[in-house]
């Protein structure tokens, strides 16, 4: 499956350019409504954290799993990444996560990938249409990094 092998490349790639960016500038936030570069990555390690619970419940089942949303702001403030975070434990943090879910998803029949889940608005979709999501998720801000 492609996705499997793009966060595979995502996890070498993040790593890169997270390290490679200055610490004064991973920690600025532009605005304080707005999150920092750390602050983003910290929503990573929060949607890591609940998407490989959901793809493991999706994987255990027989039927289709119920997705729950989390509220986003609220997880990333009370895990405090600003504050209680340096750049180098919410980079090993978001990478130790990810390669959960890699491994997890390296393990799954192709016939698992058509397993059923509804999302809150009561869409059905795939495990594949979800880890798809996924991905896209984390380029989507990996590029907020990147800037």
């Amino acid at each position: 499956m492609e996705s499997i092998m793009k966060l595979e490349s995502l996890i070498s790639e993040v790593t890169e350019i997270v390290t490679a960016i200055d610490e004064v500038e991973f920690n600025l936030k532009l605005t304080p409504d707005k999150w920092s570069k750390k602050e983003i990555l910290g929503h990573l390690c929060d949607s890591a954290v609940n998407n490989h619970i959901r793809f493991v419940k999706i994987l255990v089942s027989d039927y289709p799993i119920a997705i729950q949303g989390y509220a986003q702001n609220d997880w990333v403030r009370v895990n405090d990444y600003q504050n209680r975070y340096d750049q180098s434990d919410v980079l090993a943090l978001w990478q130790q996560v990810n390669r959960m879910i890699l491994r997890v998803m390296q393990r799954a029949d192709s016939s698992d990938f058509q397993k059923k889940c509804v999302l809150p608005d009561k869409t059905e979709v795939t495990l594949e249409w979800l880890f798809n999501d996924y991905v896209d998720h984390l380029i989507h801000h990996l590029e907020q990094i990147e800037l």
